[in-house]
């Protein structure tokens, strides 16, 4: 595929600047025809040209569109029809431009500006295709091929040409698209187009697998046009057809060249195929570090995925396996179609690295997905390769060769499988099996390299079955007939044990004791050297025996019968009269072999100073020993014992509750039970079997323990009386411990938990006590911070706030932390709060933000810090405290409306009516049910009502009036009063101070809302005195003199200890004059 198009799909090819040019003529045609067009139809199409002129297209469309429904038989109406479709291009409505153009081509076969037609319907044609309209290629290219050959002459011949070309490739008729290529190449040298049209020809040819024919292409661009931007993407592409027609250093070269271009948009492709020409010449290692460049460097090209398989095939052939792994390990990661084989060969890296769990791990998840890969039976054979190297699945890998082998017989690695399948046998000890094996391996592969391997397992198997003349023979055979095998040694000392499993000494002598120096095999020579000092010790040969039996150790110290070579040398030496040397060859026994003898007491030891040392994995590790090998041992109970401390100590409860209960099982009577009950409870306990915890421990008191052991015991039985919620219960065991053992180092902890067993009776009075013992008798305990904190509660809660305030400042000064810290400085802010002491309020608040900015009660404490200033009136601070409490979660819904309430309100002391009805306003919005609604709605409508907005503020006063029934409501009813007053709506104003006056309660009315009636009086009084002076009737003038001292009557009478009820009395005397 191309990297690059020259251009992008929706280019006009007969541009605006051309639409002048192209309606003058239209101009001139229309004089010549005056008699043929109408004069309607000559303005229509000069108002349109001109609107398309002047690039107005969508008005010029319409108007096109206008005429030729208006005109359309006019003379005129082709080129109509032709403008239309020119606008609509320009617009990119390429269906309908395309539309316009076919139906002049369909109408005016001769058309005067049909080359202009062609080129411009073949753009529009393209120009959908581009959107994905089917078929649209198809009818560009013959479109651009009708241009070409109508007018191969023309000016847009180049153009059309190289068009057609595109058009054809974008169909996929490629060898079409290269003749349009050639024909623009070879017949105008020295076209616009050329630098374009010699790139897709030379693509065009890349991709039809014309390399060389594509080189030459690539060589002429590069010659004429060396310096444009495409050029370094060509010289790729021409080490791309040298690399195809094996020109590998080259390719090479030049790939590496255009990889160095400073900002190429392609340098990923060009090392990665740079990494292939090099791998192609077996410069392995540098392939691998310049495909590893590739997938580290642009990780997200799309190259990425096969250069990190690449660079790690690379590696692996250059024997650079860490860095082959890593790369195969991104390319598991990344998915995709190598993950199989990154499995497989990641798998057999794994396996050289000897992890055969990660090679079974990997391979095992792969198999099931690569079921149509190649590598699928690669993968099995890895599977059971790693579990082969894995004791405990050993016999899965048996029945996994032996699978792949019947179910894969013709695939290449049958044999290999089959061999492994006898060779598992001989390890697992299935000699039967191994036999069966071989034998059809023998009998299926007889001429494959591996038949020399097979007889030996079939030998070893024989050797096992005891069949010792049978392997004799069979090693006698290999040891003649394969002397340059790379096993021959491995043989020749099978054949001497044969030999010597017969008791044949000096045979066995013989055969290994001038053999073993040229052994190889450090495990063969140490395995010989033992044979020969075996042979010779039962001989009688003592010094003989230890001499080789040393020269065994020598040869390797740790091959698999290392054990038994130290036993016989200590029977050696013991024999020479070396003691000292024996006892130092059974110490490294007992060391380095720890299950060669019996070692149960050694091991229970090793676990009783682990344990001292509080290495309790590894005292643990030692007392499983003595347990799980010598059951029987007299240690074993004791190791029992130990074994569930340590698993304890490492809280591993369930398995330290089950070893607990093993001792109890097994030992029932031992002199540990006691003790095991102990601490089966507390492991109970600690894994959540709080009854089990209280039965072991009452059986453990049964025994009359003696202190502290009795104290502790009863505190955990505390405990789990407390986890099972009977605290009653546990009140009577914490308070016996208080009462017989006051003195008991942890007699804090006892109090607390005493108090919470009191307290979660819901007897809360009778826990402080508690609590506060703890806190005068305990100040140092970290348990002092929480019991202070619960005594300053229970002051709280009885209202002694300058008391709580003292027990709260003591607690906060132990510094607690977390969640208790948080609760108890905003319990000592809430304190003063409630005593009006707002400055310490704030103070302890800030102090909760500072130290637990991110706690639960954060937001709270910014909402009542704000609240603090706002009791304070200190409105500009608190304004910005409430706005900053807007950042954080409130604890609940009314809060938050509160903080924007009282937000708005502060805003509006401070007449920033646009900041209160900001805030204010997401009341409603919010929170429709708070029960501070109408206030909200209230404070709103005097914000609006301060802002100019009277008609807005009348609309929420009446829903505040509505909704509240209480004072809210009447001020609201009385606000609105006001405002009518303000507007000299006399009567109207009237009203509203009435419905306050006699609604909201009436008589019955709060004190607050009274006032509010009071008030209402008073100004409907005044708005009454206002129109007497304004009349001129004398009737009107007497009603409203008796309407305005009813008012202040009302005042005066109704509410005569209020304010105004003075000011009333004095303007009933003044009305009473009138």
């Amino acid at each position: 595929m191309r990297q690059y198009l020259v251009l992008k799909y929706g280019f006009a090819f007969v541009a605006v600047s051309f639409l002048a040019a192209l309606l003058t003529p239209a101009s001139a045609q229309e004089k010549e025809k005056k008699a043929e067009s109408s004069e309607a139809a000559k303005l229509a199409f000069s108002d349109a040209g001109s609107l398309q002129n002047n690039s107005a297209f969508e008005a010029a469309s319409e108007d096109w569109e206008k005429f030729l429904k208006n005109h359309p038989q006019d003379p005129l109406a082709p080129k109509a029809q032709y403008y239309l479709g020119v606008c609509r291009l320009q617009l990119k409505q390429f269906d309908k431009a395309a539309a316009a153009f076919e139906a002049v081509a369909k109408s005016t076969p001769k058309f005067d500006l049909l080359e202009d037609l062609l080129l411009n319907l073949a753009s529009a044609q393209y120009s959908l295709a581009g959107q994905g309209v089917a078929g649209l290629h198809e009818k560009a290219a013959a479109s651009f091929g009708q241009l070409v050959k109508e007018f191969p002459k023309g000016k847009y011949i180049e153009e059309a040409l190289y068009y057609q070309g595109e058009a054809l490739y974008s169909a996929g008729k490629k060898v079409e698209a290269v003749a349009a290529y050639e024909q623009l190449v070879k017949d105008h040298e020295k076209s616009g187009r050329r630098v374009d049209a010699l790139y897709a020809l030379g693509t065009t040819q890349e991709e039809l697998g014309k390399y060389a024919e594509a080189g030459k292409v690539y060589d002429t661009y590069l010659k004429e046009f060396d310096k444009n931007p495409n050029a370094t993407e060509v010289r790729m592409r021409k080490a791309e057809t040298l690399l195809q027609t094996d020109k590998f250093a080259e390719a090479e070269k030049l790939f590496a060249e255009v990889a160095q271009v400073k900002d190429f948009n392609s340098t990923d492709f060009a090392l990665f195929r740079q990494g292939a020409a090099l791998a192609r010449q077996d410069k392995y290692a540098e392939a691998g570090t310049v495909y590893a460049k590739v997938a580290a460097d642009h990780s997200k090209g799309p190259y990425a995925a096969d250069a990190a398989i690449s660079a790690a095939r690379a590696f692996y052939r250059a024997e650079k396996l860490d860095d082959a792994a890593k790369w195969f390990e991104q390319t598991l990661d990344k998915g995709g179609a190598n993950v199989a084989e990154a499995a497989h060969w990641l798998s057999r890296i794994y396996l050289r690295q000897k992890q055969p769990a990660k090679a079974a791990e990997l391979a095992g998840k792969q198999i099931a997905g690569a079921k149509d890969s190649p590598y699928f039976v690669n993968l099995k054979l890895d599977e059971a390769d790693a579990f082969v190297e894995i004791p405990e699945k050993k016999k899965d890998a048996l029945a996994l060769y032996a699978g792949v082998a019947k179910d894969h017989s013709s695939h290449e690695l049958a044999p290999q499988a089959l061999y492994n399948a006898a060779f598992t046998a001989l390890e697992l000890k299935q000699y039967d099996d191994g036999v069966k094996y071989s034998a059809d391996f023998l009998k299926s592969f007889a001429k494959d390299k591996l038949v020399p391997d097979v007889q030996y397992v079939a030998a070893e198997c024989d050797l096992q079955l005891k069949k010792y003349a049978e392997a004799e023979q069979a090693f006698a055979a290999l040891v003649k007939d394969q002397a340059s095998h790379a096993e021959i040694d491995t043989w020749r000392v099978r054949l001497g044990l044969t030999q010597f499993l017969q008791k044949k000494y000096a045979e066995t002598v013989a055969t290994l004791e001038k053999a073993a120096a040229d052994l190889k095999s450090a495990d063969a020579k140490a395995e010989a050297n033992y044979l020969v000092g075996a042979s010779q010790f039962f001989q009688d040969k003592f010094a003989e025996a230890e001499k080789h039996l040393s020269q065994s150790q020598t040869a390797n110290a740790k091959w698999r019968q290392a054990d038994e070579v130290l036993v016989l040398l200590a029977r050696a030496q013991r024999k020479n009269d070396k003691t000292p040397a024996a006892k130092q060859s059974l110490d490294q026994l007992i060391k380095e072999f720890p299950t060669s003898t019996q070692l149960d007491q050694a091991h229970y030891r090793l676990g009783e100073i682990a344990f001292a040392e509080e290495d309790f994995k590894t005292a643990g590790t030692q007392y499983e020993l003595v347990v799980s090998k010598w059951p029987e041992s007299t240690y074993a109970p004791y190791a029992l014992y130990g074994r569930a401390w340590s698993q304890l100590k490492t809280k591993e409860y369930a398995a330290a509750n089950e070893t607990f209960t093993s001792l109890l099982s097994k030992y029932k009577d031992h002199t540990l039970s006691a003790d095991a009950h102990f601490g089966r409870g507390m492991s109970r306990r600690l894994a959540g079997d709080f009854k089990g915890t209280v039965e072991d421990i009452d059986a453990f008191l049964k025994s009359n323990p003696s202190e502290p052991n009795k104290t502790d015991a009863l505190y955990e039985r505390g405990l789990a009386e407390v986890s099972l919620k009977d605290n009653a219960a546990a009140e009577k065991t914490f308070a016996a411990i208080l009462k017989d053992n006051p003195k008991y180092s942890g007699i804090d902890k006892v109090l607390y938990e005493l108090a919470w067993a009191v307290k979660s009776q819901d007897k809360s009075a009778a826990a402080v006590p508690f609590f506060d013992q703890l806190a005068k008798e305990h100040a140092d305990s970290p348990l002092a911070a929480e019991a202070l904190f619960h005594v300053g509660e229970d002051q709280y809660d009885k209202k002694a706030y300058a008391d709580a305030v003292k027990t709260y400042t003591t607690a906060i000064s132990k510094k607690p932390a977390g969640d208790l810290g948080e609760r108890t400085n905003h319990k000592l802010g809430w304190a003063n709060y409630q005593q009006k002491q707002y400055d310490a309020a704030a103070a302890a608040f800030d102090a909760q933000l500072k130290n637990f900015a991110n706690g639960a009660l954060a937001g709270d404490a910014a909402f009542m810090k704000a609240e603090c200033l706002f009791k304070q009136e200190n409105y500009k601070d608190a304004l910005v405290a409430f706005t900053a409490a807007g950042n954080v979660k409130l604890s609940s819904p009314t809060m938050e409306a509160l903080r924007l309430l009282h937000g708005g309100q502060s805003a509006a002391q401070l007449k920033q009516w646009k900041e209160s009805l900001a805030l204010l306003e997401e009341i409603p919005v919010k929170f429709p049910d708070s029960p501070v609604l109408s206030e909200a709605i209230y404070e709103t409508a005097w914000a609006k009502q301060n802002s100019g907005k009277i008609d807005e503020a009348l609309k929420d006063y009446e829903v505040a009036a509505t909704k509240s029934r209480d004072h809210v409501g009447a001020r609201a009813r009385f606000m609105m009063g006001e405002i009518q007053f303000e507007k000299k709506a006399f009567d109207d104003a009237i009203r509203e101070f009435q419905r306050a006056m006699f609604g909201y309660g009436a008589d019955a009315a709060t004190p607050e809302t009274k006032n509010w009636q009071a008030k209402s009086g008073f100004e409907a009084g005044r708005c009454a005195e206002v129109q007497i002076n304004e009349t001129k009737d004398a009737a009107a003038k007497t009603k409203l003199i008796n309407d305005a001292k009813r008012f202040y009557t009302f005042v005066a009478d109704k509410h005569s200890g209020h304010e105004l009820a003075g000011d009333a009395k004095k303007r009933l005397e003044v009305l009473n004059k009138l």
